[in-house]
């Protein structure tokens, strides 16, 4: 041996005493120390309660007392023990490899069956066999020889090395008792696992206008801000600030407003009229209604007026009459006013329908200050043609916009007699069509409905026969 193993205070000082004593008995052997101990132990032998100063003191004799060419003449037997001991392990190892490649060169029974079946075979039926149909054979595939693992090629490489005495046998450095556990503990600790990354939050992404949409913005806004623009109000409601005109009971009991005293028993007749009147108006959303008849003396003015004073007490719905027959304006003579208007200044917009319209004032005939007149006191000579200027109608929408009224009645001059009620087609939703009793036929009444056109809604007809001597002989049809 080259070199020779010494033993450090350090690493000696961790083991106990007995583990010492066997230590050196170890290496010196048997013989010798028999004799060494005996001699050692009379003047070594430590105490079995010592002070950890007196244990290095006995080692310090016992390194004294060492004899370093018996340690190494111990230490080549040891070393001679182990290369014998490798030795016998690498011929086991060899027979068993060689046993195993044995048993791997022969044939199994299964590949020599298969060989053989494969060999009797012809060889037209070899290449003509369907493989869908034939099932195929599985071949045993031979196994290869057993590939030894590391510790096989670790135990051949230690072999050989000790045979060519290339071993250096490293000394394991001592193990520290005192810190061992403390080691085991931080060893069997659980490695804790990483914690997920938190994605830091987004901020929001502020879009910034580019400068063309900035500088198009303040174009828009400077332009809005020279620009002439009128001021768009709600329009006011002028019901309330209408003129007022006198009711003279005896005046309308003249001209057979019978709906005023209601003293006649025909009045029953239109407040029927009335009431089926407004209801067919509500199912279809309509307001204005026109009043019109075949021919001339049908009572198309006093059906107009009665129906207007009977609607007056439908304190929730607002009404508005219009004298629209304006070749013939009667419906101021009816009702008493001494100041009738112009229709003709109305509808050309010269007149406003706050100055044009009238209410009754307060009455004992409970005629309501829900109904509004507009009555005619010039005739005018081109009523057709007025009645189908846009003007007409600018004013009438007009109209019906500042009073906002329920139902609008027009009085009509004769269907047959002229073409007003035609051109003014447009500007009302239905005809309440009255006939005379015994003075129109029914070809007069389906001639109406022909030049009006099938698609003008006939909401009733009212049989007039203001001729009898009481007033059951009114009456009227839906």
């Amino acid at each position: 041996m080259s070199e020779r193993r010494t033993f450090s205070r350090t690493a000696r000082k961790q083991l106990s005493s007995e583990d010492r004593d066997r230590m050196i008995a170890d290496m010196l052997g048997d013989a010798e120390t028999d004799t060494a101990s005996k001699s050692s132990a009379a003047s070594t032998k430590l105490p079995a309660k010592t002070t950890f100063i007196e244990s290095l003191d006995a080692l310090d004799a016992l390194d004294a007392e060492f004899d370093p060419e018996l340690a190494e003449v111990r230490a080549e037997e040891v070393e001679q023990q182990i290369i014998n001991e490798l030795r016998e392990h690498n011929a086991l190892v060899d027979e068993a490899i060689a046993q195993i490649a044995d048993v791997s060169s022969e044939p199994l029974a299964d590949d020599v069956a298969h060989d053989a079946l494969i060999e009797n075979l012809p060889a037209e039926s070899s290449t003509e066999v369907n493989e869908a149909s034939q099932p195929v054979m599985p071949r045993r595939v031979k196994p290869k020889p057993l590939s030894l693992g590391p510790e096989f090629a670790m135990s051949t490489a230690i072999s050989d090395a000790v045979v060519n005495e290339e071993i250096n046998i490293p000394v394991l450095p001592a193990v520290d008792e005192s810190t061992a556990p403390e080691r085991l503990e931080r060893e069997a600790e659980p490695i804790p696992e990483p914690e997920p990354e938190v994605e830091p939050e987004r901020e929001p992404e502020v879009s910034v206008a580019p400068a063309q949409d900035t500088a198009i913005q303040n174009k828009l806004r400077s332009a809005y801000e020279t620009a002439d623009i009128p001021d768009v109000t709600e329009p006011a409601d002028l019901w309330n600030k209408l003129a007022v005109m006198p009711v003279d009971a005896a005046h309308l009991e003249e001209n057979l407003i019978i709906t005023a005293s209601r003293q006649e028993q025909a009045h029953g007749a239109f407040d029927v009229l009335r009431t089926r009147l407004v209801q067919t108006l509500l199912e279809h959303g309509w307001k204005r209604v026109a009043i019109t008849s075949p021919s001339r003396n049908c009572g198309k003015t006093f059906t107009a007026v009665n129906l207007a004073i009977s609607l007056s007490r439908y304190e929730a719905n607002r009404t508005v009459l219009l004298d629209m027959d304006m070749r013939n304006p009667s419906v101021a003579n009816v009702i008493g006013d001494p100041n009738p208007g112009c229709m003709g200044d109305f509808l050309r917009g010269a007149t406003t329908a706050e100055d044009f319209l009238v209410k009754f004032d307060r009455n004992n005939l409970n005629i309501g200050s829900s109904l509004a007149i507009g009555t005619n006191g010039i005739v005018e000579p081109y009523a057709a043609e007025l009645a189908q200027d846009p003007l007409t109608a600018q004013s009438i929408n007009r109209m019906m916009q500042e009073m906002s009224p329920d139902i609008v009645l027009f009085d009509m001059p004769p269907a047959l007699a002229f073409d007003d009620v035609i051109a003014f087609r447009k500007q009302f939703d239905g005809v309440l069509m009255v006939v005379g009793g015994g003075s129109t036929s029914p070809e007069e009444v389906r001639e109406v409905m022909r030049r009006l056109g099938e698609d003008t809604p006939l909401l009733g007809v009212v049989l007039n026969q203001a001729e009898g001597e009481d007033g059951s002989d009114y009456s009227y049809g839906y």
